[in-house]
């Protein structure tokens, strides 16, 4: 079952899309999934239809001006991560209210920029949040926006990036982000999958951030660059459906997704 939502964060509208099991009755362990720069929804459907099979729910949506084409408000060159993590935390607060939604189970996905967005919103709300799930996460953004300022020497009001047009907000506040926040924050269980041939965010950095975690598996897919497709997407959605069910609470949820 597919149904549409719009969520809101202050005055902005966020587009949303659920896949649910079955007719949606009942409570389903759920997933918020969140794409990468220039990205939207759309890229996150397919894995969506494997966590469907499993018996989890899978709550999608678009950032606010996350992409030049998104279905939600706001404009691409006004997009922040620190923007995205307020969009994120506004969809997190309105999956409470869909009743198919079991909140004791809820997990966050994040790929690329949305993983690192997603990393830092379980910094703030841990308890909101029972596991992790982090594709290719650009947890160098700080450090590509202190390169990109070298290069610039004065940064431009906006400028074409990934396909996509960034502002100067966009810089302004990627050097400002505390990425270690993320690993001291959050001490559930992640899930990092990272392609070994990523030639945008090196693997090396989820390495490094699976050893900072508390409790993170990391599994590094021989071959495969920033973005799963194909054979490799359908091999990683067996992956998060059995990181989710291996680590939902059969104390406070209703197992459902057992069934």
């Amino acid at each position: 079952m597919m149904n549409e939502y719009t969520c809101m964060r202050g005055g902005m509208r966020i587009y949303c899309r659920a896949y649910v099991p079955g007719t949606g009755e009942g409570k389903y362990p759920a997933v918020i999934m969140c794409h990468g720069f220039n990205g939207s929804y759309k890229g996150n459907i397919k894995y969506a239809d494997v966590l469907t099979e499993a018996g989890i729910a899978s709550i999608l949506f678009d950032f606010c001006g996350g992409s030049m084409d998104t279905r939600s408000d706001g404009e691409m060159i006004d997009m922040t991560v620190s923007g995205e993590v307020q969009d994120l935390k506004a969809v997190i607060d309105f999956s409470q209210s869909l009743g198919f939604v079991d909140t004791d189970n809820l997990f966050v996905m994040g790929k690329s920029q949305g993983g690192a967005v997603a990393a830092l919103t379980a910094a703030d709300i841990p308890e909101w949040i029972r596991g992790l799930i982090l594709l290719y996460p650009a947890f160098t953004i700080p450090y590509l926006a202190r390169t990109a300022c070298r290069q610039f020497r004065v940064i431009p009001e906006k400028y074409e990036l990934l396909g996509g047009v960034a502002g100067k907000g966009y810089i302004c506040d990627a050097l400002r982000l505390n990425m270690n926040k993320c690993f001291d924050g959050y001490g559930g269980p992640v899930l990092i999958l990272h392609g070994g041939s990523d030639d945008i965010v090196p693997a090396a950095s989820s390495v490094r951030a699976a050893d900072r975690y508390r409790s993170a598996e990391l599994k590094i897919i021989p071959g495969a660059g920033h973005g799963f497709s194909g054979k490799t997407a359908k091999a990683a959605g067996k992956l998060i459906a059995g990181h989710i069910l291996k680590n939902i609470s059969i104390e406070n949820g209703n197992g459902a997704a057992m069934q």
